[in-house]
């Protein structure tokens, strides 16, 4: 194999859509809060403790109003159910 088409694998390798790094980070949040939960940790002090990181990582790259404004849509998503897992199907 010519080195050109080496190149051309190892870049589509490294071709990840940001769908597909998203999926994989809440694979990651998925498995840490299963495991919390698996040492008896409540749930519920898990999922606050997961807000507030990400409240806090997300106010520390894109400060306080960028994450106000983004949270104010929070209520509309909850009630539109974006945020349900096992939805009723009609």
């Amino acid at each position: 194999m010519r080195d050109t088409e080496l190149n051309d694998i190892d870049h589509d390798e490294q071709m990840v859509s940001d769908q597909d790094i998203r999926q994989m980070a809440l694979g990651y949040i998925d498995e840490a809060f299963a495991e919390a939960i698996a040492d008896g940790i409540d749930p519920a002090a898990v999922s606050h403790a997961a807000l507030f990181t990400a409240f806090a990582d997300l106010v520390a790259s894109f400060g306080e109003e960028a994450v106000a404004a983004l949270a104010e849509e929070f209520p509309e998503r909850v009630r539109r159910g974006d945020y349900t897992l096992n939805r009723p199907l009609h």
